[in-house]
């Protein structure tokens, strides 16, 4: 939705740069009247429109990267609570919205109530076949809808030639543009754009009826009588204003000013590039889609369907009706959906295939999802464009109406609690979901081998980079076309050196020295599983026993080996490859000290 406010807003300002810069001096004032009311829908219109031959096509390509976070901190006071649903927070961006429709439709009311309190306590007459309301002890002169409103102060030159103004009013209806707009400023309150196409069409309907006066009386006598006005006007925006000051200058340059040339209607099809450009933008699978109502027939299995709630992108209220949730656990699935489509997320328990969780991802989107029970979990994937909700036996259903690709992730997310005597082990996880384009043969990881023995003078400048110290790292490995990688933060009380080893050989494949409150990101790791060795400390030194350069500290405050394993192996499947990639928060405080 917020993309979609902007997509509208910056539509009516280029629609609104175009007719100031090119139609705002012509005399062509039926035309600009049409331009002025049909743009502001357009740009409203223009985002849900979608034209498949300017889309980009895509396929039903996966790749993913599955980043585990652990974090590693002290055993203290954790309680397991129970799980259950939970409610959804308030969402306080509609709560505005609905207020500020609240307070411009309560103003729109009450221009209506003042103007019938104005026509309720005065005299009424008909002149020229029209509908007159005498305002007593005024000046003021005015139309709306049928009516013509007039000051008992004006003379009967003034009546008469206001008269013949405030006419063309009433019969080119030009009431209705300005309920139009006083509608648009309700619905779209915050949107500045409805203010300024008002005065706009405002000062157009001036010309129009001017331009009709002046086709039947002397030109110069109007002038005049315009430059002589000096009355006050009543504070209604959406009555054409016979008197009004800020207007009067303009409405007599244009008095003055020569009738366009008809060529100069040709100015008006430089809205066609303008609507193709947007049209072309829209269309693009690379832009931000929007979220449609929409509705199916009913099925064999009596399908009841509900439209979706209007929302960017999250957790949706319906298909998480019954989701599952446990606000003492501080973990989370961190989605990240790429360019090419939308996706509909489901998190389903391999221990029960009850799903707990709905999450709906635009795109170019990252999306948490939090307090997730303790279990393992696989996650059912599905791109594709125009959300929507639907009922089946019951229970609420996300869906796309038109569907792209089916993909169930081979990751198994093991959100279980690992305890140990001194540490709680909380893992959370970082996915990265893509549907890429056919053209796209290779990915950065297609290549991916298993690499045991890589030279370590291929990687001489990653061995001297960063937090990875020369000497201890001579029999370093590395495979430089799999882009994972190893992020490690360090607590603030100690620097750390972690050690990974390989569990098939028992090799030291990298050996990293993080200071504290540093991050550290490890990166070519090969293919393989390994286990991790932390000693906590300070004052780091090196040291060579057996023709082997080690690192250690001279004041070290604690060792440990790390509880998970951390498997390295890429998961290759029918229609890509999962690169996973893990994430240590390494925290050493007091309460760890032996």
């Amino acid at each position: 939705m917020p993309h979609y406010l902007l997509q509208t807003l910056i539509f009516q300002v280029l629609f609104l740069v175009l007719y100031d810069i090119f139609h705002k001096k012509d005399t062509f004032f039926i035309w600009n009247r049409i331009y002025l009311t049909f743009t502001p829908i357009l740009s409203l219109i223009f985002p849900f429109i979608k034209i498949q031959a300017l889309s980009t096509p895509t396929s039903q390509v996966y790749v993913s990267k599955l980043e585990r976070v652990i974090n590693t901190s002290s055993e203290s006071l954790v309680v397991l609570g129970t799980t259950g649903p939970e409610q959804s927070p308030t969402n306080w961006w509609l709560v505005l919205y609905c207020l500020g429709v609240i307070v411009s439709l309560f103003l729109l009311v009450m221009k209506f109530y003042k103007l019938n309190i104005l026509t309720s306590f005065s005299f009424k007459s008909v002149l020229k076949n029209q509908k007159i309301v005498t305002l007593p002890n005024s000046s003021q002169a005015f139309s709306f809808w049928n009516t013509i409103y007039l000051g008992d102060q004006l003379n009967a030159e003034e009546k008469k030639q206001i008269v013949t103004h405030e006419i063309v009013h009433v019969e080119q209806k030009h009431s209705l543009d300005q309920l139009f707009f006083e509608i648009l400023k309700v619905v779209l309150w915050w949107n500045p754009m409805m203010y300024i196409y008002q005065s706009r069409i405002t000062i157009l309907h001036e010309y129009l009826a001017d331009a009709a006066v002046v086709s039947t009386i002397e030109k110069r006598n109007y002038i005049e009588q315009l430059l002589n006005s000096a009355f006050q006007t009543q504070e209604i925006t959406f009555v054409n204003q016979f008197f009004n000051k800020s207007l009067i200058k303009k409405r007599i340059f244009m008095l003055q000013k020569s009738k366009s040339k008809t060529i100069a209607k040709f100015k008006y099809l430089l809205l066609a590039p303008v609507i193709i450009g947007i049209l072309s933008y829209t269309s693009s699978i690379e832009a931000s889609s929007t979220i449609t109502r929409s509705s199916i027939e009913n099925s064999t299995n009596n399908i009841d369907e509900s439209t979706s709630n209007f929302f960017a992108s999250g957790e949706p209220i319906c298909p998480n009706e019954n989701s599952e949730y446990n606000g003492k656990l501080n973990n989370y699935l961190k989605l990240y959906n790429g360019k090419s489509s939308e996706a509909i997320v489901d998190i389903v328990s391999t221990e029960t295939s009850k799903k707990v969780r709905t999450v709906y991802i635009t795109q170019n989107t990252t999306q948490f999802v939090r307090n997730i029970p303790e279990g393992t979990y696989k996650l059912n994937v599905v791109y594709g464009k125009d959300y929507a909700e639907k009922q089946i036996d019951g229970e609420c259903k996300a869906y796309f109406t038109n569907q792209i690709a089916i993909e169930t992730n081979p990751n198994i997310l093991d959100f279980k609690i690992v305890k140990t005597k001194k540490r709680i082990n909380v893992p959370s996880y970082s996915l990265s979901i893509d549907l890429k384009n056919k053209n796209q043969k290779k990915t950065i990881n297609e290549e991916a081998t298993s690499s045991k023995n890589v030279n370590p003078k291929i990687s001489k400048k990653v061995i001297k980079r960063g937090a990875e110290p020369k000497c201890p790292n001579q029999n370093a490995q590395y495979d430089t076309k799999i882009d994972n990688y190893l992020k490690i933060t360090a607590g603030k009380d100690a620097d750390v050196i972690l050690t990974l080893t390989s569990l098939e050989n028992q090799k030291v494949v990298r050996t990293i020295h993080v200071k504290t409150n540093q991050v550290y990101i490890a990166r070519n790791i090969p293919e393989g599983t390994y286990e991790y060795s932390v000693i906590y400390g300070d004052d780091y030194a090196e040291k060579t026993i057996d023709n082997i350069c080690m690192a250690y500290f001279k004041n070290v405050k604690k060792s440990e080996k790390g509880v998970p394993k951390l498997d390295y192996n890429t998961v290759r499947t029918k229609k890509g490859l999962n690169v996973p990639s893990y994430n240590l928060k390494l925290e050493y405080t007091p309460e760890t000290k032996k």
